[in-house]
């Protein structure tokens, strides 16, 4: 679960207010009206420029936005409309367009969890949360429900034993009273787990809960 790029920052360092960047600059563009050029995005997002610059290329290849005045010449600022607006959730997508899939299982299980029975094991919650597209593995499922244990997302009913085809699975409950919004806690390479929706680190190894 944790990030496999190694030169990112934990996910807490690039989110003000359990937003990312690519968020808010989504939501001042769909703030801006019919027209925008790139500076208005940067002030009213409070970003800089080449990050902004960065996703509106991805927004534009993706379908999301158009160009809507060429330049005539090199001093005159180049103007954008909002072509498809998919919603509050920021698009997510590579440079060229294409959405990212990365994530996406960790964000199916997170949905998931509120649906499940009284009870369920990593196996049962990986079933439901599959997809056609998007399939979600047994054991990215036990990883991840080990994780929110520890933060108290999920209660354990009973302790699991054994491995292989004779073993018994740890089954757990969801805390109805923690499910925080619709980002999905993520685990962080730095043993910690931190909530978007919050926007604060919610459990850090070796840190006591009342610490934090």
């Amino acid at each position: 679960m944790a990030a496999t790029n190694l030169t990112r920052r934990p996910a807490n360092l690039e989110m003000i207010g359990g937003k990312s960047k690519r968020q808010r600059i989504w939501e001042s563009i769909r703030r801006q009206g019919n027209e925008f050029a790139l500076s208005d995005i940067v002030r009213a997002a409070h970003i800089e420029t080449e990050t902004v610059r960065t996703y509106l290329t991805s927004l534009i290849n993706g379908g999301y936005v158009v160009q809507t005045t060429p330049p005539r010449h090199s001093r005159e600022k180049k103007r954008y409309r909002l072509e498809r607006d998919n919603g509050v959730e920021a698009p997510r997508l590579t440079k060229t367009g294409k959405p990212v899939t990365q994530g996406l299982a960790t964000e199916q299980m997170w949905r998931t969890l509120r649906l499940m029975g009284d009870e369920f094991n990593g196996t049962e919650l990986a079933a439901l949360a599959s997809t056609d597209s998007i399939a979600v593995s047994s054991v990215a499922a036990r990883d991840y429900l080990t994780h929110l244990e520890r933060a108290g997302y999920v209660a354990i009913v009973s302790k699991g034993h054994g491995r292989g085809t004779g073993g018994v699975q740890t089954r757990y409950r969801f805390n109805p009273g923690r499910y925080t919004g619709p980002r999905p806690p993520m685990v962080q390479r730095t043993k910690s787990i931190y909530d978007p929706n919050l926007g604060e680190i919610v459990w850090q190894e070796g840190i006591p809960d009342d610490a934090l």
